[in-house]
């Protein structure tokens, strides 16, 4: 099977634009509303990104331009994962930060980086064990844009074979 030209531009398209929109999501998060505690726009963002990956990954997939490897079961059970169980379980968590009231140490403190990751699947049943098992190894607790960037950039760049474990060897 071959891949229509005009499906793949927007396929690109929409991969592009949502990832783009996730970015500034978690930009601003990280930026102003960290304080707030307000995620609907990651959660949005994320939700659709995630969509608009996997519908490209396997539409390239169908038409043999690239292989189902581990990295593609892990964003297939996060996608899958935001459609059916959006209450179980939250995509990502924020790390660090701090809360009051604190103490000062006598050898000082630190404030850790506040970072958007992706949650754990705690009690979620899957029929595809290995997609679940994918998703613990490449991006559970890994911060979601340093997981996506580099595989929409191979998908935008047309370097769809170049997307696979070695991406993850964090």
């Amino acid at each position: 099977m071959v891949l229509n030209e005009s499906a793949e531009k927007i396929l690109r398209s929409n991969v592009n634009i949502l990832f783009d929109q996730l970015e500034k999501a978690v930009n601003e998060y990280l930026c102003n509303g960290h304080s707030r505690g307000e995620f609907s726009f990651i959660n949005a963002y994320l939700s659709a990104t995630l969509n608009a990956v996997v519908s490209y990954i396997e539409r390239l997939i169908e038409a043999g331009r690239m292989q189902e490897l581990d990295v593609v079961e892990a964003l297939k059970f996060a996608n899958n994962l935001q459609k059916h169980n959006p209450q179980l379980i939250r995509i990502f968590r924020p790390n660090g930060g701090f809360e009051f009231p604190f103490c000062i140490e006598e050898d000082g403190f630190e404030f850790l980086e506040i970072s958007i990751v992706w949650d754990e699947c705690v009690g979620l049943k899957t029929r595809k064990v290995s997609q679940k098992e994918s998703y613990k190894k490449y991006l559970q607790q890994r911060k979601v844009i340093d997981t996506l960037k580099p595989i929409v950039e191979c998908l935008l760049g047309g370097r769809e074979a170049e997307i696979d474990e070695h991406l993850f060897t964090l």
